[in-house]
């Protein structure tokens, strides 16, 4: 199977079973009803409706798809096809479809216990549908953009059960997504399969639009403004006022309900202050967030096989988006364990060129051992850490040129420009443009003064490479790179500083005059032009957040 490896995403170890496995671990299914795409497509913009659409044609129009030969391919247990069909999600079929498919099951832990996850791979018509230019738009941001939400009052969440067999393949498609089991009866799926490549699109799009979400459903349909919505592929969380998230909650419950979606039994059906949501454990009447109970178990568990000085490739792998994800959560930037990063990095792209098999041993030198420990316990020692309240305070521009760096810092409430700048030396000279950018970020966040402490500062830049690194806290090219802009970050939590970065087109930065020219040599004009340009991107909005 084509895989991407990275540690760069949310760690989440699966495997294939051993006999044990198959013998003690049960087969996730569960009879849902198919949901009334129809009715949720209605509730859909304009925008959302056309992409979905497209989606759903990418996925379902199958006539393009030639008749595969009737090669034996990877087989399932007959038990487990039989249990598909029990629950509604597979059929008989006469025989091989349009497509070869590969059926298979993972092992996963949930609630501290195994089970096997089926998963049908459908790598021809996903080949064709990616050869067509396809690429999936799932907005998952990086998880600090959701941790403001711990200042609302409250928070409740739902959860679809086993969502993607709520949706339901359609007849005529159905052909597209056969399979054999190990007993050679041939069978076909008619609930969408995890394992196609359209879809965790497709499940994102309709968990969002069942959620109420106003980037995805027409205005009427949109939960008020004074809520906070947030999706991840199959899951819900509403944040706000006890009595707005309990509205929210009603009417989420009442459209499920016409349009049979099934959510699971466990979730937060009340407005609650403490929960948990996409491995973040929130607490709202402290305004605090920590690692989920979950994460930290398998962390801890982590921690464990480290010092054992030996983990899977895999293991190592799943480790690092762990740490990625918690770090994130409770404010350890990973730049300050760069080594142990270069470590995994290295190891993924091995693992990419197919120099390492995901479940080959890899002995740990004692230099990673130490370094990776240091990095768990790191994560688990600080266990909570307050979100800073997010009132816009200082807007600071920031540039380079191969002359120097400039900077211009904005008070958001009196709107008073300050104008940085200096020459490089000769030495600064000879670096990358790029590692120039990031230690113009590192000498402009220096300059924030104390009164900001507690307070939100917006670095607005025209390099991506520092606005990626920034976001990600490391940079593995360059050294330099990554330890200026942690010096910057590292600034900025010493003063409880809450951090966005934004992105604006250089002929708009208004601090590239003062990274090109001495800040004697700025005219009255000059700052009258960078003070319009603070103005045009201040509301304008001409940049993204990140």
């Amino acid at each position: 199977m084509r895989q991407h490896h990275s540690v760069f995403k949310r760690g989440k170890q699966t495997r294939l079973p051993k006999t044990e496995d198959e013998k003690a671990s049960p087969l996730h299914v569960d009879n849902v009803r198919p949901m009334n795409v129809g009715l949720l497509r209605g509730r859909m913009n304009e925008t959302t409706r056309a992409r979905f659409d497209e989606t759903w044609r990418r996925t379902f129009d199958v006539a393009k798809l030639r008749p595969s030969s009737s090669r034996r391919v990877s087989r399932l247990q007959a038990k487990h096809a039989e249990e598909l069909e029990m629950n509604g999600i597979a059929q008989r079929a006469s025989g091989p479809g349009r497509s070869v498919n590969v059926p298979f099951t993972v092992v996963e832990e949930k609630e501290g216990a195994l089970r096997q996850r089926f998963i049908l791979w459908t790598h021809e018509a996903n080949d064709a549908i990616e050869a067509d230019g396809y690429e999936a738009q799932v907005p998952l941001k990086h998880v600090s953009t959701y941790l403001d939400a711990v200042h609302a009052e409250c928070g409740s969440t739902r959860d679809l059960r086993c969502g993607f067999y709520g949706v339901e393949v359609p007849r005529g498609a159905r052909d597209a997504f056969r399979f054999q089991d190990d007993a050679g009866d041939w069978w076909e799926l008619t609930r969408l399969p995890m394992g196609h490549t359209c879809a965790p699109e497709l499940m994102h799009t309709l968990t969002s639009t069942i959620a109420g979400h106003p980037d995805f459903v027409k205005t009427v349909h949109a939960v008020p403004a004074a809520v906070t919505v947030h999706t991840w592929v199959d899951n819900v969380r509403y944040a706000g006022s006890r009595k707005d998230v309990l509205e929210a909650s009603r009417k989420v419950d009442e459209l499920a309900a016409r349009s049979k979606v099934t959510w699971k039994d466990a979730d937060t059906r009340t407005a609650s202050t403490r929960y948990e949501f996409i491995g973040v454990d929130w607490d709202h009447q402290s305004g605090k967030v920590g690692i989920s109970a979950r994460l930290s178990k398998k962390l801890a568990r982590d921690l464990v096989e480290v010092r054992k000085g030996a983990m899977s490739a895999s293991g190592l792998e799943t480790l690092g988006g762990r740490l990625l994800h918690a770090s994130a959560i409770v404010g350890v930037f990973v730049g300050e364990f760069y080594f142990a990063l270069k470590f995994l990095r290295r190891l993924t792209n091995a693992l990419n060129r197919g120099e390492k098999a995901v479940d080959q041993t890899v002995r740990l030198s004692g230099s990673v051992q130490r370094l990776l420990d240091g990095w768990v316990r790191a994560v688990l020692e600080k266990r909570r850490m307050p979100v800073a309240a997010r009132v816009p305070s200082l807007t600071v521009f920031v540039d380079a040129s191969l002359e120097g760096w400039g900077g211009v810092l904005v008070d958001v409430a009196t709107n008073a420009i300050e104008v940085l700048g200096s020459r490089w030396s000769r030495k600064e000279k000879g670096l990358h443009i790029n590692e120039l950018e990031a230690l113009a970020f590192e000498l402009c966040v220096s300059a924030v003064p104390d009164k900001y402490a507690g307070g939100t500062v917006t670095v607005v830049v025209d390099n991506t490479t520092v606005q990626g690194v920034a976001r990600k806290g490391a940079c593995l090219r360059s050294q330099t790179l990554n330890d200026a802009v942690v010096n910057g970050l590292t600034r900025l939590r010493h003063m409880n500083i809450s951090l966005s970065v934004r992105w604006v087109k250089s002929a708009g930065n208004p601090a590239d005059l003062p990274s090109r020219v001495p800040l004697s040599a700025i005219s009255d004009k000059n700052m009258a032009d960078m003070a319009l340009a603070v103005r045009q991107f201040l509301t304008g909005d001409m940049g993204l957040v990140v």
